[in-house]
């Protein structure tokens, strides 16, 4: 091919004169260089096509493209007339990662794997990228089992494979916590008689309409009527409106993806500004909202218990999603929103649904015998910690003093009632318990604004002294 100036070793460049052959050389000659040269040339085009794309380039302006989607243009030589050229980039990922800025963890990438709303593009440039970083992937695999096998770290091996603040640590994390509080609500769940109180504390926290003690068929086979009824007349209006229909299949298979979601689409939330970030908690200013609360609390004595926990959920839940499902006096039905709250309190433990905002001022009446009360939450400042899984109680006092001791040492924000705490949960029913998202928040104030509480001395009991006056003697009327 002959020696050409100019060409550098790194990045590697092939370039490929095409010349006429000289005359002297035999014609089977000239037909073996020509086929070697196509083979050559379309093999190269090729590996060009599998590194840099799914088409291979036809056009070295093409070529040019792809190579600058790497980030390194071709380079070139200058060539006797006549000669047409075709460049060549051999791209070696080694020598891409050296020259490149440092990057992120690949555990980064490998995100996308378990991105639910990650699209098909998405996941093959994330194959491409691991592909091409692959070395540095080998050599976490192989610390990790360095620390596991050789020194017995299970806890380091975990921080190698999955760094904190990654997709993947949050569900190991998930994982972990599930099994910890199972662990936890299992001895309760299988004491004796356990079985029957269950069932009779869920009949009790049904809805009067599912109650035995006061079904009435009528009313039930009414409601299926109007159900049935109002099915059918959807069915016929989307057969009439075709993008209606394609537009309520789309909003239902998004919907089934909240089963992998660790905070759900399509749900109207409270709108909040994230202030401050420090570990393991967030300091958020929300704006107003309303919700519509109900106590959760029954017999009395029975808090702490996880069985009673779960039942005095379920009615509260029962009873607050049939006021917004239209079971108010204006029978107006409302959107489900989120998150879900439980305020706890001294002497407080109650349930309330965000309201949507369209009925923030005008809110639905709430039937005369349901406990629902309409609270206006004002603006305010809240410091919030994350965890997985289940909201049992002692997974929230536990989450309780992990935010009280994370708090302790900020400069910035104080919290302002170390006995007022809200559990805010995310997700629907269906969400894998690994992937839920609960929250613990309680408010804070600026430094400076909290006013610690002055402890009053208890006074001293002080015996009662009995003054007897003397009698005094009668004066002498003075005369007028």
């Amino acid at each position: 091919l002959g020696q050409i100036p100019g060409i550098r070793p790194p990045p590697p460049t092939l370039v490929v004169p095409v010349r006429s052959p000289p005359m002297r050389l035999s014609r089977a000659y000239r037909s073996n260089v020509l086929a070697v040269g196509l083979s050559v040339s379309l093999g190269l085009l090729a590996v060009v096509g599998i590194l840099s794309g799914p088409a291979a380039p036809r056009s070295p302006e093409r070529l040019q493209g792809f190579a600058s989607l790497a980030g390194r243009p071709i380079r070139t030589a200058r060539l006797a007339p006549g000669v047409r050229q075709i460049p060549v980039r051999l791209v070696s990922p080694r020598a891409e990662s050296s020259e490149a800025s440092p990057k992120a963890p690949w555990q980064n990438t490998a995100d996308t794997f378990i991105n639910i709303d990650a699209t098909p593009e998405e996941r093959i440039q994330a194959v491409r990228t691991l592909f091409e970083r692959r070395t540095e992937l080998q050599d976490t695999l192989r610390s990790a089992a360095e620390a596991a096998i050789q020194k017995r770290d299970l806890e380091g091996a975990k921080n190698i494979l999955y760094p904190t603040g990654t997709e993947a640590r949050r569900v190991v994390d998930g994982l972990d916590a599930v099994q910890r509080q199972v662990r936890e609500i299992l001895p309760e769940l299988t004491k004796p008689d356990t079985l029957k109180e269950l069932q009779t504390r869920t009949t009790d926290s049904l809805p009067r309409s599912f109650n035995p003690d006061s079904f009435n068929a009528t009313k039930v086979i009414s409601g299926l009527q109007s159900e049935i009824q109002e099915l059918t007349q959807e069915i016929q209006a989307a057969q009439s409106n075709p993008e209606k229909l394609r537009e309520r299949i789309e909003a239902a298979l998004d919907e089934s993806k909240n089963v992998f979601r660790r905070t759900p689409t399509g749900l109207e939330m409270p709108n909040y500004t994230v202030l401050a970030s420090g570990e393991g908690f967030e300091i958020r200013e929300y704006d107003p909202y309303t919700v519509a609360a109900t106590p959760m609390t029954t017999a009395a004595g029975a808090y702490g218990d996880a069985l009673q926990s779960v039942t005095d959920s379920g009615k509260a839940f029962n009873t607050l999603a049939s006021y917004i499902f239209g079971q108010n006096q204006e029978k107006t039905a409302m959107a489900m929103t989120a998150p879900v709250e439980m305020t706890l309190e001294p002497g407080v433990k109650e349930m309330a649904f965000v309201l949507p905002s369209e009925f923030s001022e005008k809110t639905p009446t709430p039937e005369m015998e349901e406990n629902i009360t309409i609270k206006r939450m004002p603006s305010q400042i809240l410091a919030v910690r994350e965890f997985p899984g289940f909201a049992t109680d002692k997974e929230i006092e536990s989450q309780k003093a992990a935010l009280i001791g994370a708090m302790a040492s900020n400069p910035d924000y104080a919290i302002a009632d170390a006995t007022s705490f809200r559990v805010l949960q995310w997700n629907p029913p269906y969400t894998l318990p690994w992937l839920r998202r609960n929250e613990i928040c309680t408010k804070v104030l600026p430094v400076g604004q909290v006013v610690e509480p002055v402890a009053v001395a208890t006074p001293a009991v002080v015996e009662p002294v009995v003054v007897v006056e003397a009698e005094k003697e009668p004066e002498e009327e003075e005369e007028d």
